[in-house]
């Protein structure tokens, strides 16, 4: 297996040298934890161990670069920039490594899941690359959820001599600590081989029902390769040790072993610091690639630690990938032999992608399937695929695989819908009660059920997202298991207390909703959400032969349609009519109880919202047709055009979260370009959702707005444009954000 007869790898995004200090694109699988490859070519974000944790990385997990030209001393570069380092803290930068000579970056390249940073030094006659790569490939979701990362180190001799350099991927045997729980006592280092591939493997000394166990491997295909599993030099802590490691490397080319022919003993509380060293000859104008193969293996996920679990019995549960290998040299065995075919098949994908749409399209469509890879996703020993809303720092955010978030995005449906489907059943075998009503927010263990509220949007956005799952696979069957499920689902609406009590096709009541309020009365959010449902409805039913229930579905659908555009539009934008809370609203539509005196308070009223047509934009996606009348649809999106895209922030008041600011565009949320502004307006108002920009761009593209609808995409693209802000990470309620991957529409169905 030579992967340097790999070709070119796909990019469609290239960030110059001043805009690369935000940029980490995470390198995983699906389901498996990942860390990052960094703008200036470091190794971060190390989030393996079934665990958020952005910006924690081991003591050691660095490249170093060992350069010698013919007559000349010998170089020690870190072979990544100084642009993620912390200058100002109390005792100076604390990076392991912080004190040596670095590479200088001078861009990075990407076309997800591909990515380079690109290095130079301007005292070596050296330049650099370092690439990542994990397969993503339609439709093969085992082969997209691989737990693994091939790392590719080109050097390009641009000097007229010859030289000898060292490549020396250094890594601390970290396993028992995710920058959070420290346990790295007992840690053993071996030799590991695979399919003509040598490094290390590292693990303990004995199991632990941990998520903080298990195995990792570290391998190259050099056949050169001096492979290290703890250093001679060692001493008593890292500053001391690096001095040694210094001085070794200023004098020689690789590292060798402490005691090759013995056995590895259990380390101390600091754990084995090891090494692959692989030398290189390079001519002038010759380029040569290093390979690294890093192979991850942690069956166990404590779900109480990361903010999901709710029951008394064990919060330790097995990760599916972790089933299907022993350990991570299993994982290497696997992956090596199908590395190359992995790489072609993702690269035709992409390549795809980038050849049927313009670059900012392509980028925010490639870019947001990033959260599949990271923490925010993970699945079940049984293979339930499960996602939090987003990442905290060291927990999940928002637990549940929430449905008013995970409904917008569309990326699992169209390229993995094997996981969009299991998403689906959960809620429906665990969520749903006898009523209809349903539990917006899943608990585990599965059946818990010790969240009690129904959202609205989220309740009825799940029946076309389930009327979606069979357009996408034909499964007939499928939709007629599930068919009783979603009639109870949508009849809880016409339930007394409920969101369509006197079955007029008009969503009224209390109804809790993406916003984290409950909106009373009628308005379009959760309007169109509750429109698409009776179409979706109205054509399983009528697919099914249930020609009785398909007909109740048309007749409210007709009438809450004709009501809407005549009594929510004013002309510009539909609005909602504020009303006064119902005298007994349904237990599972509100955590409130009795009258509320403020009722006014957090509703859209007179708002320009940009969610005002949503149920059209997933309506859209599953052949429904329109919603409500077509030239209201077109002024609409004008309407929010005109109020809500602000092509300079800088005269904008945002009083929430900060995703925008300054000379920045986006859309905001809601904007009351006629009044009528509550005293105190919806959550979230003045704040600008990459999650809805991207579901408004597709509304426009539906709507052939295709100039606005790139520009919108490029609005969002400028400000995610690694200097300010993560090209592969789009923040919400958290980091790695579910919603985002509404992005994935602007590609789909074109």
């Amino acid at each position: 297996m030579v992967v340097a007869e790999f070709k070119e790898m796909p990019v469609v995004a290239r960030y110059p040298a001043n805009r690369v200090r935000a940029i980490a694109m995470p390198v995983g699988g699906i389901g498996t934890g990942c860390f990052a490859l960094a703008g200036d070519g470091a190794l971060v974000d190390w989030q393996l161990m079934s665990r958020p944790h952005r910006g924690w990385r081991p003591p050691w997990a660095h490249l170093l670069l060992r350069v010698q030209p013919q007559g000349e001393r010998a170089r020690l570069r870190v072979l990544e920039g100084i642009t993620r380092l912390q200058l100002d803290a109390d005792y100076g930068a604390p990076q392991t490594l912080a004190g040596l000579p670095h590479m200088r970056p001078l861009g990075f390249e990407a076309a997800y899941p591909f990515g380079r940073a690109l290095l130079r030094n301007p005292e070596l006659p050296l330049e650099c690359a370092i690439e990542a790569f994990n397969p993503l490939i339609p439709e093969a979701t085992d082969d997209s959820s691989l737990p693994f990362a091939l790392l590719t180190v080109a050097l390009h001799n641009r000097g007229r001599v010859p030289l000898e350099a060292s490549v020396v991927f250094v890594l601390t045997n970290f396993i028992g600590d995710d920058g959070i729980v420290r346990d790295q006592k007992g840690n053993i280092t071996e030799f590991a081989r695979a399919h003509g591939w040598r490094g290390l493997l590292c693990r303990k000394a004995t199991e632990q029902r941990s998520a903080r166990w298990g195995t990792l491997a570290l391998l190259t295909d050099a056949e050169n390769a001096v492979v290290a599993r703890r250093w001679a030099f060692r001493r008593w802590d890292l500053p001391t040790t690096l001095m040694p490691l210094t001085d070794w490397l200023l004098e020689n080319p690789t590292i060798p072993d402490a005691a090759p022919r013995q056995p590895c003993p259990p380390s101390d509380e600091r754990g084995w610091e090891s090494s692959i060293s692989v030398p290189v000859s390079l001519a002038p104008n010759q380029t040569a690639r290093v390979h690294f193969l890093l192979c991850w293996h942690f069956p166990y996920r404590n779900m109480r630690e990361v903010g999901w679990w709710h029951g008394e019995s064990d919060p330790i549960v097995r990760n599916y990938y972790a089933l299907r290998f022993e350990d991570a040299r299993r994982v290497a065995e696997y992956v090596i032999p199908r590395l190359p075919d992995l790489w072609e098949r993702t690269a035709r994908f992409v390549e795809g992608v980038i050849a049927r749409h313009p670059a900012a399209i392509a980028e925010s469509a490639l870019n947001c399937l990033a959260v599949l890879r990271s923490p925010t996703v993970f699945r079940l020993e049984d293979g339930t695929f499960c996602g939090f809303e987003g990442c905290n720092a060291d927990t999940g955010c928002c637990f549940g695989s929430c449905t008013h978030v995970w409904n917008y995005e569309q990326a699992t449906l169209a390229l993995f819908p094997d996981l969009h489907r299991s998403m689906l059943e959960a809620h429906l075998r665990y969520g749903t009660m006898d009523d209809g009503a349903h539990r917006f927010r899943l608990d585990l263990p599965l059946g818990a059920n010790a969240y009690a509220l129904a959202a609205a949007d989220g309740q009825i956005g799940l029946i076309v997202r389930c009327y979606m799952q069979y357009r996408r696979t034909g499964d007939r069957a499928w939709l007629e298991r599930w068919y009783p499920t979603l009639k109870r689902l949508l009849a809880f609406a016409w339930l007394p207390g409920s969101w369509d009590a006197d079955q007029d096709g008009v969503m009224e009541g209390a109804q809790h909703n993406t916003y984290d309020v409950e909106f009373f009365g009628p308005n379009p959010v959760c309007g169109s959400w509750y429109l698409a449902a009776l179409r979706a409805m109205e054509e399983a039913a009528r697919l099914l032969g249930d020609m009785e229930f398909s007909q109740k579905c048309r007749t409210l659908f007709e009438s809450g349609s004709r009501w809407m555009d005549a009594n929510l539009f004013n002309g510009a934008f539909y609005v909602q009519q504020i009303r006064p809370v119902p005298d007994d609203p349904h237990p599972m539509t509100t955590p409130r109880k009795g009258d509320y005196p403020h009722y006014r308070d957090s509703q859209l009223g007179e708002v320009c919202c940009i969610d005002q047509l949503i149920g059209q934009y997933k309506a859209n996606r599953a052949g429904l047709g329109d919603l409500l009348r077509r030239e209201h649809i077109r002024t609409a999106l004008r309407s929010v055009l005109r109020y809500n895209f602000q092509r300079t922030l800088n005269q904008h008041y945002n009083y929430g979260r900060t995703y925008a600011t300054g000379d920045e565009r986006g859309v905001v949320t809601g904007t009351y370009p006629r009044g009528g502004k509550p005293s105190l307006p919806f959550p979230y108002q003045s704040e600008c959702w990459t999650g809805l920009e991207y579901a408004f761009a597709r509304l426009l593209l539906d709507h052939g707005f295709r100039r606005e609808a790139l520009q919108v995409v490029q609005a969002v693209r400028a400000r995610h444009d690694g200097a300010k802000r993560n090209p592969f990470n789009e923040p919400e309620c958290g980091s790695y954000y579910a919603r985002s991957m509404s992005a994935w529409s602007l590609v789909d169905g074109e």
